[in-house]
């Protein structure tokens, strides 16, 4: 997902950060320091000036920069990874150029919204139909994990999907609807492998369900996937398996 990083701005980056308040730790995760750490869309940050000594930042591209009081640039972080998972949503960033004796990545440790800020927008009907609506206008992908399997590597699975899309031009470029990860776990949304179907590639039509079939062939022993969508509108989904061939 790092390309897709190249194409957000400034102001998606902080929409994404600004949920979280971030401790600093060590590479491994297992020391913690200086909490509360939190990002501002003016550039700011909090509870940082003590600590970790950052004073601003500023997002570029694949990074984030970071600059002291006087406007120097002193440090950047990589996004390490972005995960979502049934119960929340973990963010790393990762500071390449820190000694590993010191911090070297920041954690998410909270969150500074309401509890209501990453709703589960997904409702699941007594007709077996997953249904998808948000007229939320923060680009921030909204996951439902439909199923994990283990699988036996090389040999061919079918994945199938009856999908709706209400009107598929209110996502615009945002138009992805279904990710697969060859995951054990999580799915990693700015590292890691994974495959995702756009309504474009896919060639939806507004208001008509499409069957959807894929052979695919995995080269890790467990899979992780269910529709993700970023941006507002309604998308419906049913009868969303995955079996070996």
């Amino acid at each position: 997902m790092n390309d897709r990083i190249s194409s957000f701005t400034h102001q998606q980056i902080w929409q994404i950060l600004s949920a979280y308040t971030f401790s600093a730790g060590n590479s491994d995760g297992t020391q913690r320091w200086y909490p509360n750490i939190s990002f501002c869309i003016d550039g700011t940050l909090k509870n940082t000036e003590k600590s970790v000594g950052l004073h601003s930042w500023k997002f570029a591209r694949d990074r984030i920069n970071f600059y002291d009081k006087k406007g120097k640039l002193t440090q950047f972080s990589l996004f390490d990874s972005k995960k979502i998972r049934q119960d929340g949503f973990e963010m790393r960033l990762n500071f390449p150029n820190q000694p590993l004796t010191n911090y070297n990545l920041l954690f998410s440790d909270g969150t500074n919204k309401a509890p209501d800020f990453l709703p589960n927008e997904f409702v699941y009907d007594e007709n077996h139909i997953l249904s998808y609506g948000s007229l939320n206008p923060i680009n921030f992908p909204y996951f439902y994990k439909a199923g994990k399997l283990k699988v036996d590597i090389g040999q061919k699975y079918l994945l199938s999907i009856h999908v709706k899309v209400e009107d598929v031009f209110t996502f615009g470029r945002d138009d992805d609807f279904f990710i697969l990860s060859e995951s054990a776990s999580d799915i990693e949304l700015l590292t890691g492998e994974q495959r995702y179907f756009s309504m474009n590639f896919e060639n939806l039509t507004s208001n008509k369900w499409k069957h959807i079939e894929k052979e695919l062939v995995f080269t890790s022993e467990y899979v992780t996937y269910g529709p993700y969508i970023t941006g507002k509108g309604q998308v419906a989904f049913k009868n969303i398996d995955l079996r070996l061939l």
